[in-house]
Order: structure tokens, then C-alpha cells, then sequence
């Protein structure tokens, strides 16, 4: 019987199998033991996760820590990414192009155990990983090193919290790189879906402009997760919770709605997205090629979502509805947006011009009471600092 890891706590793992709807725990006894299950008797996911827990803390399972001169920073990433990454579904095809760096560099510079990766030998890395993108012909940013190092970071806090290592090493962050603006204009998105001359392609262009989804969330995609009925997407799959990034539920637009009947009556593996029926897990070829018959530079998958999302505010869309479809908080929608709404600092401006603008004491050179619309000094405004 096939069973799915769904979430793992201390040594027991939390799993469903296809002929019920319960979660069952799994864990092993011992080195060598034949693994063990019991059922949860719950199809709630939040309450087989405290069942788990519980069960894991009535067997007081205590593991002992290991020195990092003794653990070989390997195993830790390969655990991390078994036992962590994939069975929570997150974002594995980042997290495994950057474990293929770090363990070429480790290779190539001897580095075996946790404690090995100091400071020193982390600017050996951050050197090296340059060299190879400037050397394929990329621009060989923060952003990308800063993921590779991440993978490190959260790899080694995550065996330190589960009580298996003494101490996790300090990975010192590169400076962020600032946010790119790049966007397409509406006349560059009729070019770009012009160019799409495969149909699925063109069904990625059509998600990704119409959801604000991120390209991960897009290929994910299932049938079940669309509901023609309602008219809506619900992002988040079946059986897993939300995380920091989330995945919202998102209205069909009538332009997206044929392109998604069509998709999910010729499905033949239960994904929205296929390529020669097979569910897709990249178009980024597909696209940059049609982005050179479209002749558009600098444009990524990822674009769509932060084009959508422009034009949107742009249009004047409430920032909030836009943060609900992107799945950020309004703080940070803001903080990214809010400068192409057209609202943007409007009364700010207008307060501005009434203070300074050519009718007020300053622009007109001082005329009789002109003056009385300012605060008068020491009336409880005291100017700016």
C-alpha cells in the first residue's frame, strides 16, 4: 500500500494512504525495525497533527544531539530536503538547483562536516558561485547566492531544532539586490501571447496573467482544485496548509474560463497544466523563446504575476484586492504597488501644493495673508525633522 508523507514531527511521520480518507502516523522503533503505522481516525488535517504530536510526546522519544565537527553537511541537506521539502510540497525546484551548487563545491573544496562551513570558507563559496554564473553568461546576483546560502541556513537550524545537532553554523547573507520593476505594458502582452504559438504555453501566459499566481502554484495546478460551478480556483492543494507564501482562491475571469474547460477535459494525468501528457514542470524554454519572437528582453515567467499586479493598481484596483490575489499583506502589497496606483500619495500632493503652490505666501512671493494658511511657530506643529 502506496502511503503520502504529509508532515513529520520528531521522528514520526504524518501520511495518507489512497483507500481512506484518515491520516496515519509512521514511524520506526528502531535502527532496522520494521516501520509501524496508526491510524489517527481523523480526515482533519489540523486534528491529526495534534494526534501526532500527542502520540509523539507520550513516547518520549529523545534523540541525541551530535557535535557539528561530527555530522557531514551532506547528509544534513539531503535530510533536509527528504524529510522537510518534500513532504510539505514547498518550492523543490529552487531548493534542488541550489543543493547541486553546494555539493559541487563541496566536493571540489574537501568540505565534509557542518562545523567546516565558517565564515571563511562561505566567502570561498560565495567567490566560486560567482565565477559560475558569470561563466554561463548570468549576472551573477545577491539574490541567487543569497538562495543557495539560505538552503544551508534553514537546513542546519532545522536539524538543530529537531534536537540533533549541538549548534547550527552562522551563514552571513550577502546584501539583498533591489526589487527589479520590470513589467510589460499591454501592447508587450498582446505581443508576448501572439508569439505563444504551443498551447500550452500559451494556457501558462493566460494563468499567470489572469491568477497573479506564482509559477510554482501554476504548475501544481489540478483538476479538482478548479470549480467550473463557483467559477473559482483554490490554489492551495488539498490537504496541505498555507505558509508564508500563500495560495489564495482566486475568481475565473471570462477570457481564462475556455482555455480551462479545454484543459481539464483533455487531462490525462489530473494536472491543469501538460506538455505531451505529462504534467509540466517548466515552460521558462518555451517562453524565453517566445519572448525573442515577441522581442521582449528581460522578461521571466515570473514577470507575469508582477505585471498583473502593475497594471491592476495602475487601474486603480484597491491595493487590498490586489494583495488578495497575490497572496502578500497589504503592508507589503503596498509597499511594492501602491506607487502606480493613480491614488498614490494624491492627498499628500494636494496638501503640498496648497501649502507651497503658486497661490500660498511662498509662491506668490509673500502677498498680504497669504501667509494665514500656515500653522503659525509654536502652535503645536513643530515642522519637519
Amino acid at each position: 500500500m502506496f502511503y503520502e508523507p504529509i508532515w513529520e514531527y520528531e521522528g514520526f511521520t504524518l501520511v495518507k494512504r489512497p483507500d481512506t480518507p484518515n491520516y496515519f502516523i509512521y514511524w520506526r522503533p528502531g535502527s532496522g525495525r520494521r516501520a509501524l503505522r496508526y491510524s489517527t481516525r481523523t480526515s482533519d488535517l489540523d486534528a491529526a497533527r495534534r494526534k501526532l504530536i500527542e502520540f509523539a510526546s507520550r513516547r518520549g522519544i529523545v534523540r541525541k544531539k551530535q557535535a557539528p565537527e561530527s555530522v557531514l553537511l551532506l547528509d544534513v541537506l539531503c535530510d533536509y530536503y527528504e524529510r522537510k521539502i518534500r513532504p510539505e510540497g514547498k518550492s523543490m525546484t529552487c531548493v534542488k538547483v541550489s543543493l547541486k551548487y553546494l555539493t559541487a563545491f563541496c566536493e571540489r573544496d574537501g568540505i565534509r562536516y557542518v562545523a567546516e562551513f565558517d565564515l571563511t570558507v562561505q566567502e570561498r563559496f560565495i567567490a566560486w558561485r560567482r565565477e559560475t554564473m558569470l561563466r554561463r553568461g548570468y549576472s551573477a546576483s545577491n539574490g541567487t547566492i543569497n538562495r543557495d546560502l539560505s538552503v544551508i541556513k534553514a537546513a542546519t537550524r532545522w536539524m538543530w531544532k529537531q534536537g540533533r545537532l549541538e549548534s547550527a553554523p552562522h551563514v552571513e547573507l550577502l546584501p539583498s539586490p533591489p526589487p527589479r520593476d520590470r513589467f510589460l505594458r499591454v501592447h508587450e502582452v498582446r505581443r508576448l501571447l501572439d508569439a505563444c504559438e504551443q498551447p500550452h504555453l500559451r494556457l501558462y501566459v493566460m494563468l499567470a496573467l489572469h491568477t497573479l499566481q506564482r509559477p510554482i502554484a501554476i504548475y501544481g495546478l489540478r483538476v479538482e482544485q478548479v470549480d467550473l460551478a463557483w467559477n473559482r480556483i483554490d490554489f492551495l492543494p488539498p490537504g496541505t496548509v498555507q505558509t508564508k507564501k500563500r495560495r489564495p482562491v482566486i475568481p475565473i475571469t471570462p477570457s481564462l474560463r475556455p482555455h480551462l474547460e479545454r484543459a481539464i477535459q483533455e487531462s490525462r494525468t489530473g494536472y491543469v497544466l501538460e506538455y505531451r501528457g505529462r504534467p509540466m514542470r517548466t515552460v521558462r524554454l518555451a517562453f524565453t523563446k517566445a519572448c525573442r519572437r515577441a522581442e521582449l528582453e528581460k522578461v521571466t515567467p515570473y514577470v507575469l504575476r508582477h505585471t498583473g499586479a502593475t497594471l491592476m493598481a495602475a487601474a486603480g484596483v484597491p491595493i487590498w484586492q490586489i494583495a488578495g490575489m497575490l497572496g502578500h499583506s497589504e503592508v507589503r502589497t503596498t509597499e511594492i504597488y501602491a506607487k502606480h496606483h493613480p491614488d498614490f500619495l494624491l492627498d499628500a500632493s494636494r496638501a503640498l501644493e496648497t501649502l507651497f503652490g503658486s497661490g500660498t505666501a511662498v509662491g506668490n512671493g509673500g502677498a498680504p495673508g497669504a501667509e494665514a494658511s500656515l500653522p503659525a511657530p509654536g502652535t503645536g506643529d513643530s515642522g519637519a525633522r
